[in-house]
């Protein structure tokens, strides 16, 4: 008895230094690399291009998939207008070649930081030789806020707009997140999208018809936890302060919710919903706010990785609603950003990237291409911006 209590307590033991020799990973792998040896499999943990651990943010692995066609368009088929445009200061010289190099022939400046008509004209003279084609959308003067209480700061804020609005021949404004989920009033509580304090800006936009471009929030998962489950991990990993998980922030709901709120409150202004109005991922969610919303339209802007992991779907959507999406990609017009959005809209090209090589992804997946009729194609690119900016079509033909 006492022999066979010794063979427990001995297994126990043997069995707990076993588990804490594999929890270790150079022991486990020893361990591993001892078992294959002795069946005769050498397993060679001094390899230098093993690697046990890869830090998430460096994972970028290539795809072993042989597709049977890849299409790289080196022109899309109809010209550009850019509706989701930022300059960055960029050199007119260098704004223009890229314009040409990519075949776009109106390009929107969403300048956020533009928000009196000094900052305005300043601006535009960066850009003189192409006044034609290049659009600023100015932002709203926050700053007045921080100079007055809460309603005479919204009235200068108005004002400011108006002034610019007189003066220039401005076709629309640019609100980004922080009004929704960063902007805090004097006792510190956010202020809300569909507050009617705002309605001094909505009248101003309504009397000269100035377009909303309005960025609300980022995707579900910047208000997740960023572990495990979170597929943009390595994204989110890399730039944690992009999350508004767990600090006080409003919820993706709610913010959605004010905004649609809003949406409904003022339908005699147009607004353009940015980056796909936030639910490229939730497509019977962007439906409803185009069914519901006439007054709403959409672009494509940093969102065709959502849109392309579900190929069939958006394509779908892409034809119901070809009247009320338009063409963006988010900053200059790089060559090789824009490329990407042209494969996927024109072409059936399957799983590949949705960035280009010098950019970071934001998940572990790839994205399919939608091959649009060009009836469709031709209102994303450029017909359904002139629209709605009032452009005559002459202007990308020549």
């Amino acid at each position: 008895m006492k022999f066979l209590k010794r063979i427990v307590v001995l297994f126990f033991v043997l069995s707990y230094l076993f588990l804490l020799l594999w929890f270790f990973d150079f022991t486990r792998y020893k361990m591993i690399g001892f078992f294959w040896k002795v069946v005769g499999f050498p397993f060679d943990l001094k390899n230098p291009d093993y690697q046990i651990y890869v830090p998430v943010q460096l994972f970028r692995p290539k795809s072993m998939l042989v597709v049977e066609k890849i299409h790289l368009p080196s022109k899309p088929k109809f010209p550009l207008v850019e509706f989701h445009g930022h300059s960055f200061n960029l050199p007119e010289e260098e704004l223009i070649r890229q314009m040409e190099k990519t075949h776009t022939k109106i390009f929107v400046d969403l300048a956020l930081k533009t928000t009196t008509l000094n900052e305005y004209n300043e601006l535009q003279k960066k850009y003189a030789n192409i006044k034609e084609r290049y659009l600023i959308f100015p932002g709203l003067n926050w700053k007045r806020l921080e100079q007055q209480n809460n309603k005479d700061g919204i009235r200068l804020m108005a004002q400011d707009l108006e002034e610019i609005a007189k003066n220039q021949p401005i076709k629309g404004i640019k609100l980004w997140k922080d009004f929704g989920l960063m902007r805090k009033k004097s006792d510190g509580t956010y202020w809300r999208l569909d507050d009617p304090a705002f309605d001094p800006i909505w009248d101003v936009c309504q009397k000269y018809r100035l377009i909303v471009a309005i960025h609300t929030a980022d995707p579900p998962a910047f208000f997740s936890p960023i572990d495990e489950y979170n597929e943009r991990l390595i994204e989110l990993s890399r730039r944690p302060e992009w999350s508004f998980y767990g600090k006080g922030y409003p919820s993706f709901d709610e913010v959605m919710n004010q905004r649609e709120k809003l949406f409904k409150r003022r339908r005699d202004v147009i607004f353009v919903a940015l980056h796909f109005a936030e639910f490229a991922h939730d497509l019977a969610r962007a439906k409803k706010l185009l069914d519901e919303n006439p007054n709403v339209y959409v672009d494509i802007a940093q969102r065709i990785d959502e849109l392309g992991r579900q190929p069939r779907s958006s394509r779908k959507f892409f034809i119901e609603y070809q009247d009320r999406i338009l063409y963006g990609i988010d900053g200059t017009p790089n060559f090789q950003k824009a490329q990407i959005y042209w494969r996927f809209l024109e072409t059936e090209d399957e799983y590949f990237d949705y960035y280009p090589n010098e950019k970071s992804m934001k998940g572990l997946w790839k994205i399919y291409g939608i091959s649009l009729p060009d009836e469709v194609l031709e209102k994303i690119y450029y017909k359904n911006a002139l629209k709605l900016l009032r452009i005559n079509e002459n202007i990308v033909k020549n």
